[in-house]
């Protein structure tokens, strides 16, 4: 689906807007031999349990869909991002790829059902060379802070217009947020070097969101003004994320700071208000 994201792409990069529904359309863009990154969604980590009857029908049919017809072209590799920081659950100790899933809501359940399906779409058809990737929270590039998804450019883009902060969960539970540029990085070399694996792609370290908005406090040099909620849906309250597996196979290590990653944010928003 066209998002303000298709107006950055280089001239060189083709963009075809579909409905996943209509996988007649789809699978002539499917070709033998292509990588077949899957990043799409209909939901995130706070739509609650109503909301499952309609995301099967919006997007776990058209997902398996698009299995079977990536499956019957023999494309090179089925690449998938799922979510680290909801498929785990709260983790006491840094989570590995082993470890036993617990999503606590429905977009984690989503998606280590979907790794579920691909791991058996494979094993059946031995035609769905794949690679899992459970991403953490990436932030930077082009986040649009109206949104309000994302913590970290929607607290920035509150700060620097002096506006309140509504903050809905507890600000004590820890992220692993990893920038954009790293993200990418790692993202196109899991994909390249792995295969039929599941890696975790973060940054290996774990941030409060307290600490975060002390972070981007002292970047902006302004106390924000935050308004603390109850959030009724069910959150993960701890979120640490074990990436040796990523630095074995790929040799890459996520190198900017969130202290950095936040700098830059904060200077590409004063840049574009000027």
């Amino acid at each position: 689906m066209r998002s303000m994201h298709t107006d950055y792409l280089s001239e060189s990069i083709k963009f075809v807007e579909l409905d996943v529904n209509d996988i007649e359309s789809v699978k002539h863009f499917i070709i033998p031999g292509d990588f077949v990154l899957c990043a799409t969604g209909s939901i995130n980590a706070t739509n609650p349990f109503n909301d499952i009857s309609r995301d099967i029908t919006d997007y776990y049919l058209p997902y398996i869909n698009l299995l079977n017809e990536c499956a019957s072209k023999n494309i090179g590799k089925f690449i998938f991002l799922s979510s680290a920081g909801t498929v785990y659950g709260n983790a006491s100790n840094f989570a590995k790829e082993d470890d036993r899933l617990n999503p606590l809501n429905i977009y984690g359940v989503q998606k280590a059902f979907f790794e579920q399906l691909i791991q058996i779409k494979h094993n059946e058809s031995k035609q769905l060379p794949h690679v899992i990737l459970r991403v953490s929270n990436p932030y930077g590039g082009i986040q649009n802070p109206l949104k309000n998804q994302g913590i970290i450019p929607v607290l920035i883009n509150k700060a620097l217009n002096g506006e309140k902060f509504e903050f809905w969960g507890d600000i004590n539970a820890t992220r692993d947020f990893i920038y954009i540029d790293d993200f990418l990085k790692a993202t196109y070399l899991a994909s390249k070097c792995a295969i039929n694996e599941v890696i975790n792609v973060a940054s290996g370290t774990c941030s409060t969101i307290g600490e975060v908005i002390d972070v981007v406090q002292h970047r902006v040099d302004c106390k924000i003004d935050i308004v603390y909620k109850t959030s009724a849906n069910t959150v993960v309250k701890n979120n640490l994320i074990d990436n040796s597996k990523l630095k074995s196979i790929t040799g890459f290590s996520p190198s900017i700071t969130l202290e950095d990653g936040i700098q830059q944010i904060v200077g590409k928003m004063l840049y574009a208000k000027e």
